[in-house]
């Protein structure tokens, strides 16, 4: 079980004993499988391969798309012999958060993108909706999987929640540089700028606000075991700032978490969280907040 304070402990295991990767079967559906069968390999977890068929696909067609997965298989996940494929149907906002409770799986694992169904409901234009919803952390994969992740940038801010998302990230990427990145901005810095407050000194504003967010951030980063390599505190949105940062510091991996859950199942702050995953240059982990109860 991963390590957290109390509050926010979560509830599934780093490293994963169980992996669900999501495919439509497509070409570029192949690297969030064999990303997926690499981790599993590294950690000894299960390898389930999930596909979706539409709600009114005929049974020949099942058989076909069954056919079509075990080849995907073979293909794809060669490091996990014993990967097990399974065709459901049905809408996949709803099939894969369902498998992924029904197998207790840990690690969800989607692409960025693939064949999109007609209507916007193909693989990459739902990984959103699945991140948001979703009770495991997710990792949407972007890049071919050539090996471990290399480095890895952990988005944090002050919250306890967004710990315990450092934390998954680094149980999940043993052996990376990592490097912790805190987003600071100046409150009401847009209407600041339309009063006429000249840039030079909403500079030194930013300048400010990193100053006093670093002590904070530098207390997260001695939380962390091991502790990361670099401590950034940037100015900007982190919506915009942490996808900017992946790219300009060649992380292949950014990390970040969704913020509280609601009791209806849905993050408070994940649309900072879809934002990353939606322009980010790299892989991103999805590790969700704690719900009511936890």
């Amino acid at each position: 079980m991963g390590a957290g304070r109390p509050g926010v402990m979560p509830v599934y295991s780093v490293p994963p004993r169980c992996v669900l990767a999501v495919t439509d079967l497509s070409e570029p559906a192949g690297e969030p499988v064999g990303r997926a069968a690499r981790l599993a390999a590294r950690y000894g977890a299960r390898l389930l391969v999930l596909y979706v068929a539409p709600p009114d696909v005929t049974p020949d067609l099942v058989e076909f798309a069954r056919l079509r997965l075990r080849s995907h298989l073979r293909r794809h996940a060669r490091a996990v012999p014993a990967a097990r494929g399974t065709v459901r149907t049905g809408r996949v906002t709803a099939v894969v958060p369902d498998e992924a409770g029904g197998e207790g799986a840990d690690l969800l694992v989607l692409g960025a993108r693939g064949r999109h169904r007609p209507g916007g409901t193909g693989l990459g234009g739902i990984a959103g909706s699945l991140v948001r919803t979703g009770e495991v952390p997710a990792l949407v994969v972007r890049r071919p999987p050539e090996g471990a992740y290399r480095k890895v940038l952990l988005a944090v801010d002050e919250s306890t929640a967004s710990l315990a998302a450092a934390r998954t990230g680094t149980g999940l990427t043993p052996g990376a540089e990592r490097l912790l990145v805190r987003c600071v901005t100046v409150p009401g810095e847009h209407l600041l700028r339309m009063r006429g407050v000249p840039e030079e000194e909403l500079e030194r504003l930013r300048r400010t606000r990193t100053e006093q967010a670093r002590p904070a951030a530098e207390r997260i980063a001695a939380d962390l075991a091991p502790r990361p390599a670099r401590v950034l505190v940037a100015p900007g949105r982190p919506q915009d700032a942490v996808p900017r940062l992946a790219g300009s510091e060649g992380a292949d991996l950014a990390v970040v978490g969704t913020g509280t859950r609601s009791a209806a199942g849905y993050a408070v702050l994940g649309s900072v969280a879809q934002h990353v995953v939606s322009e980010a240059p790299c892989d991103v982990l999805v590790v969700p907040g704690p719900g009511p109860g936890r």
